[in-house]
């Protein structure tokens, strides 16, 4: 961590239970962290996160489930989907998760998103041009969705031109933030 992102600290007490607190260390253990990182890395999904996703009426569905329901329909009907998404509920879930709309929130909220669903993600920024690559292993339609999705936010809510790759389990997207 670099100076500028260093942030303060405070030492706090709480009460845990027992059950409770075996299965932190068990499963601090197993990804090799300490239980005060993954304790700061389970509050920090409950604030960037859980705790407006049910204000944004997100809805965990299962990853089979889902890709069951996008398999079914065509790219035309995916891409009308996809630019409702982007036109109501998009811009609704950004509000309430970060207060506001801007292309530095979008870029949080899709690698929350990512996080989130345990989809393995990189993103990496030089100068100002952002590359995204996401395996979702969801198949092409899910791709496509995605595409469609960022596609439209980026192009026309921000009027970016983005580039994308896809493949049956992966998306990868490219765009300048200014």
């Amino acid at each position: 961590m670099n100076e500028d992102q260093k942030q303060t600290t405070e030492g706090i007490t709480f009460r845990v239970p027992s059950g409770s607190l075996h299965q932190l260390r068990k499963e601090s253990k197993k990804k090799r962290i300490s239980l005060n990182t993954l304790v700061n890395q389970i509050f920090q999904e409950h604030l960037d996160w859980h705790m407006y996703a049910a204000q944004a009426k997100l809805q965990p569905v299962p990853r089979s489930s889902l890709s069951r329901i996008i398999d079914k329909l065509t790219e035309e009907q995916l891409s009308e989907v996809a630019v409702t998404m982007a036109k109501t509920d998009f811009v609704d879930v950004g509000l309430l998760l970060k207060g506001e709309f801007t292309i530095s929130s979008f870029v949080n909220i899709v690698e929350n998103w990512c996080r989130m669903s345990a989809f393995p993600y990189r993103h990496e920024v030089n100068d100002d041009l952002h590359n995204f690559i996401i395996q979702h292993d969801m198949g092409k339609k899910y791709s496509f969705l995605i595409k469609e999705l960022y596609r439209y936010i980026v192009e026309e809510t921000f009027e970016r031109k983005i580039d994308f790759i896809m493949t049956d389990n992966t998306v990868v997207f490219r765009f300048k933030e200014s």
